[in-house]
């Protein structure tokens, strides 16, 4: 496969996430509305807490597969028995673990959570969590993202919408949105597990042949990578549960609000890795580098330039945003500035990791232990000071120096160079951007939503329209123009 095709395949898959993205967006904005407005501040810091708690648990049961696994089927191209076979070994064995591990979280609740039972239904949440990344990984090694798409963007969301307000209305708050939170990914497990009946087939999955051996064989060499996204999810969740110990649920809960804003702006670079992915995979295993260097360039650059076309107004009007899910809200501006800063040097860059994790399996690992080592001093002890704020400014300090690293380290082990002269535009014309938007602000008074959320999107659009003007390079145009007369 030519590199215009591997481009398109690329693209292809951002764009199929992109209308499920736009969805999931939609469905999230009113979601975060809702448990704003009726939940509050401290059932949303509760929620956040577990969330975080889960997530990393299900990190350790996936065991590093999200990504490993596309390098494993990749091995067998031609083989198709050999690929029910691996996947089937990949599922078996992190749903052993998931399992295994929910039972551990029951175990330890009544010691995490004195006042508050644990659902039963949330027992499910990891082993679904788990099954939804290795089977949706399954799926996209086939260059098939709508599974995903529908799952994940459509159903994940949609439902846990449909049972916050469900349980709201039942007089069910706390426990409510707990419920709803794991139904959510019960539905996306059931949209996936639909995929990979259709992709793959069930049944040939279940007649795949295995021995016990390849039940721990596989999890062993995925140990380097499960490592590295385990530690991506902690450096991503340990933020939050250090600051719950600091202070109480319902600042915690405005934090927690702040993130989910600013996974609008992160979620971008997301949009270009299911199918980014098994395409590295690909040109590394067919010694490719150059072919990969002139992609990580480009798509580092693209998923900046639209990263930061969203974080700039977002940032003039932080507290005007967190105001509209409930006047509480409005207190954490400056932590959803300090936040939004730091997704921006993490999610314009994200992309580096996956040469890094195919070539070098262990530079990724040591990369996130670094940052673990300075983000939670850095949470624990800003927070004790500044509060909430301090720990945003803590999550900042650890991104920059992740971001730094792992650029370093492409450059010195891949021979890769991501930051170009092609970023200056991009830069000046976000400044200019904010700076016209500050300015505004002066004169007109933006406290209604009608008012600064046109803002938003006109900035949005101004900024776009800048870069499609004067800032695309020659080969973005050349790229452009072949995907449309192809």
């Amino acid at each position: 496969m030519g590199t215009l095709d591997d481009i398109k395949d690329i693209l292809r898959g951002a764009l199929a996430a992109l209308g499920g993205f736009g969805g999931r967006m939609l469905a999230r904005l009113v979601l975060i509305l809702t448990a704003g407005q009726l939940y509050g501040a401290e059932a949303f810091g509760i929620l956040g807490q577990i969330a975080a708690i889960t997530e990393i648990t299900a990190a350790i049961a996936t065991l590093g597969l999200r990504r490993s696994l596309l390098d494993y089927l990749s091995a067998n191209l031609d083989n198709e028995e050999a690929i029910a076979a691996t996947i089937k070994n990949a599922l078996l064995s992190s749903l052993i673990l998931a399992t295994a591990l929910s039972a551990i979280l029951g175990i330890a609740w009544p010691y995490l959570f004195h006042d508050l039972p644990m659902p039963v239904i949330l027992y499910f949440s990891v082993p679904a969590i788990v099954f939804a990344e290795v089977a949706g990984t399954a799926i996209r090694f086939k260059r098939i993202i709508r599974w995903e798409v529908i799952g994940r963007y459509i159903m994940e969301p949609w439902f846990f919408l449909a049972a916050a307000l469900l349980f709201y209305y039942q007089g069910m708050l706390t426990l409510g949105i707990l419920i709803a939170y794991s139904i959510s990914h019960l539905a996306a497990a059931i949209g996936i597990a639909k995929g990979l009946s259709e992709t793959i087939g069930i049944k040939r999955i279940l007649t795949a042949r295995i021995t016990r051996q390849s039940l721990y064989q596989l999890p062993l060499k995925s140990l380097p990578v499960g490592m590295t996204d385990l530690g991506v999810m902690m450096f991503r969740r340990i933020d939050i549960l250090v600051l719950s110990i600091m202070v109480s649920h319902e600042v915690t809960g405005i934090y927690y609000m702040a993130q989910q804003l600013v996974t609008v702006p992160h979620k971008i670079h997301q949009l270009f890795e299911p199918m980014m992915s098994p395409v590295i995979a690909k040109l590394h295993h067919e010694l490719k580098s150059e072919a990969i260097a002139a992609k990580m360039e480009g798509l580092c650059r693209w998923v900046f330039t639209f990263q930061v076309a969203i974080t700039v107004p977002f940032m003039v009007f932080a507290g005007h945003l967190l105001g509209l899910f409930g006047d509480q809200f409005a207190a954490g501006a400056t932590v959803l500035v300090l936040l939004l800063i730091a997704e921006l040097f993490d999610g314009s860059f994200a992309l580096t990791e996956t040469p890094l994790v195919f070539a070098r399996p262990s530079t990724p690992l040591k990369l996130i232990i670094m940052t673990l080592l300075i983000e939670v001093p850095a949470v624990a002890g800003l927070s004790h000071l500044w509060g909430m704020e301090g720990a945003a400014a803590g999550f900042l300090i650890a991104m920059v120096s992740l971001t730094s690293t792992r650029l370093f380290m492409l450059n010195k082990h891949l021979d890769i160079q991501v930051l170009t002269r092609a970023f200056i535009k991009p830069v000046f014309f976000a400044v200019l951007v904010g700076s016209l938007l500050v300015t505004a602000t002066q004169y007109i008074p933006m406290e209604q939503g009608y008012i600064f959320g046109p803002a938003i999107f006109l900035a949005i659009a101004l900024f776009l329209g800048l870069i499609r003007l004067l800032a695309l390079t020659p080969g973005d145009k050349d790229i452009i123009q072949q995907l449309r007369v192809g």
